[in-house]
């Protein structure tokens, strides 16, 4: 016997069982009709006729009402960027002549979304993990409800199962089903201009100059030249510097492939709060997807190094469900079920328009609650850290140890530019480690978070996107 069969047979047995509870209305109603013969009393037909309804209707409504039911939702937008609405659609059609006087629905929200709605002539937002409505069903009538919601939430939204409860039109006997329908929407990250972010600029009137070369590629020897005081040793052409008696110093083309690695630390522990803290978490990636849709806009190829997890959906979702096809209720509950992928994430370098998805995706699917050492990641990927690339980390400045610095160090002397982002306040008692001469900007902390999603609130961050001034990072 196969699964499906056997859940039939216990989703029968269970209603054989509650409507066994039932028989007494037909027994009273038998014995009524028979009473009425034999004292020939007409109301005593009308008391056995509403006794037999009274058993009966529950009965009818019980076995039928969750028959021949289509249910659908859809989102108008399954990407969206932070700040921006989505319009959730929720549709129940009744294929059969009963009416359903009384249908409740269940919607879950994971992680919950800021709900839009009307009271009192006043706009109202609530933050909601579960949506709950009511219906009233005419025979074969189809009724769409939508529900508008601001993503001020970055990640990866799943909405559904639905959870199906009806009841007939006494309110006696209620049923209820899980319906396997799901709808998924991704959240990219805030994304700022820089100077939002209290990054400084090249160019303080705001002057546009075009892609500057960062690094020489040292495949391409262009020439030699004399030796200049600072040199790097292993630029000096001792082939040269024989032929001519004096030192001479190798001459490089500049590089045309400029590569950009965000290097993304997510752990946020906190001995003030004792644990992670969330909304610094939220900043620093949100800090990595401005940088990284920045440094594409500047023509660089962009990679994404980081210690954190992602998140993925493990069944393809179904946007609409018919009731006559659910059989297994505890699959339908796991339909919306997630992965969690092992700490560690990185994207391949690229500068192409595709790019753009890709990090702002994988980016809006991190969960940085469960990351590793952004130590060992400089370990396992250290292809990405080649000569000529520019290092960019973003780092919580109390989480920040001198052993990362140590790795960036040894990257640097290896032909590599690295800057340092630091997000948030450094708490009494701790000491940033000594960044010697890596160049480090400051983002602020919590209070700046704040501030721009109060901005994107208020509608007044109208810049969707990037800055058009440049950042310096060599």
């Amino acid at each position: 016997m196969s699964i499906e069969e056997e859940t039939r047979l216990q989703a029968d047995e269970s209603t054989n069982q509650l409507l066994k509870k039932r028989r007494p209305w037909y027994y009273l109603a038998l014995g009524l009709i028979g009473l009425s013969v034999i004292t020939r009393q007409p109301l005593m037909v009308l008391a056995a006729i509403f006794t037999f309804l009274v058993g009966f209707v529950p009965e009818i409504w019980y076995r039928y009402s969750l028959k021949h039911l289509l249910l659908r939702q859809k989102v108008d937008h399954q990407h969206l960027f932070f700040g921006e609405q989505v319009t959730l659609s929720v549709t129940v059609e009744n294929r059969k002549f009963l009416p359903l006087p009384w249908l409740q629905l269940e919607n879950s929200i994971s992680p919950p979304l800021t709900v839009a709605g009307t009271r009192s002539s006043r706009l109202q937002t609530i933050k909601r993990d579960t949506l709950i409505s009511t219906w009233l069903l005419w025979s074969y009538q189809r009724v769409t409800r939508r529900y508008r919601m601001r993503c001020q939430a970055r990640g990866f939204h799943l909405f559904g199962p639905i959870h199906l409860n009806c009841s007939d039109p006494f309110g006696w006997l209620e049923r209820e089903i899980v319906l396997p329908v799901n709808e998924t929407l991704l959240v990219y990250p805030l994304l700022a201009p820089l100077e939002s972010l209290g990054l400084p600029s090249v160019f303080p009137m705001g002057e546009y100059v075009g892609s500057r070369q960062l690094l020489e590629d040292p495949l391409w020897f262009a020439g030699n030249r004399e030796y200049q005081l600072g040199d790097d040793p292993r630029r000096i052409d001792w082939k040269a510097t024989a032929r001519v008696g004096e030192l001479r110093s190798k001459i490089y083309e500049s590089t045309t492939e400029r590569r950009l690695l965000i290097l993304l630390d997510t752990w946020t522990y906190s001995n003030i709060q004792k644990g992670m803290d969330e909304e610094l978490q939220e900043y620093c990636i949100s800090a990595a997807a401005s940088l990284a849709t920045w440094g594409l806009d500047e023509g660089y190829m962009v990679g994404i190094l980081t210690n954190s997890s992602m998140i993925t959906a493990d069944h393809t979702n179904s946007t609409d469900v018919n009731t006559d096809q659910v059989l297994d209720e505890e699959a339908a509950r796991k339909s919306n079920a997630t992965t969690i992928s092992p700490p560690g994430v990185s994207i391949p370098f690229a500068r192409d328009y595709t790019q753009y998805e890709q990090v702002l995706s994988t980016l809006a699917r991190l969960v940085p609650t469960y990351n590793t050492p952004i130590e060992r990641m400089i370990e396992l990927e250290d292809n990405m850290f080649q000569q000529g690339t520019t290092i960019l980390l973003i780092s919580p400045v109390n989480t920040l140890s001198a052993n990362t610095i140590s790795y960036l160090q040894e990257r640097r002397r290896h032909g590599t530019a690295v800057a340092i982002v630091l997000a948030g306040d450094l708490e009494a008692g701790k000491e940033i480690p000594d960044t010697e001469n890596l160049v480090t900007y400051s983002i602020g902390g919590k209070e700046q978070w704040h501030e721009l999603i109060q901005a994107i609130g208020d509608g007044g961050n109208t810049t969707v996107g990037t800055s058009a001034r440049s950042l310096q990072l060599d």
